[in-house]
C-alpha cells in the first residue's frame, strides 16, 4: 500500500469510529433519560400508593375506635 492510501484509510476508520462514539452518547443520553423517566413515573406511582395506605389506615383507625 502506498503511503497516501494508509493515511485514507486510517483517516476513514477514524471518522467512522468518531460518528459511532458519537452515535453511542446520544444512545446513552437517551438511556438515561428514559431511565429517568421511568424512575420519576415509579416514583409517582409509589407515592400514590403511600397516600392510599395512609387513607385506609385512617379509616381501619376510624372504624375500630368505634
Amino acid at each position: 500500500m502506498t503511503k497516501n492510501v494508509k493515511l485514507a484509510t486510517l483517516t476513514a476508520a477514524a471518522l467512522i469510529s468518531a460518528s459511532m462514539l458519537g452515535g453511542c452518547a446520544t444512545t446513552d443520553k437517551e438511556a438515561r433519560d428514559m431511565a429517568q423517566a421511568a424512575m420519576d413515573a415509579a416514583n409517582a406511582a409509589q407515592a400514590c400508593c403511600n397516600a392510599n395506605e395512609e387513607r385506609i389506615n385512617r379509616m381501619y383507625q376510624k372504624i375500630m375506635s368505634k
